[in-house]
């Protein structure tokens, strides 16, 4: 679980940040003076932008952190590495 404390935080501030965010989009697309139609569509672009920003920003973290425990596991496993007999101790 240690290893998952920062992307569970940048997830949380990523995500509360993507709903400020797409909610003032939102609002500023509401209020403009375009057909009901074409609202509709930069509102459809613009929440598959803020997603597509989120999850690129949120995934690196969570590679790295899925990464470092795959490599703990598997040294723990094989009893010829060094680092893995440490951690058995």
């Amino acid at each position: 679980m240690r290893h998952f404390k920062l992307p569970l935080l940048v997830t949380g501030v990523a995500l509360l940040l993507a709903i400020v965010v797409g909610a003032a989009i939102v609002t500023s697309i509401h209020r403009s003076k375009t057909s009901g139609a074409r609202k509709l569509e930069r509102a459809q672009k613009a929440g598959g932008a803020v997603a597509g920003i989120t999850i690129v920003v949120i995934a690196p973290f969570w590679l790295i952190a899925a990464a470092r425990v795959g490599r703990e596991r598997r040294q723990a496993r094989d009893p010829t590495s060094r680092r893995g007999n440490q951690l058995r101790r």
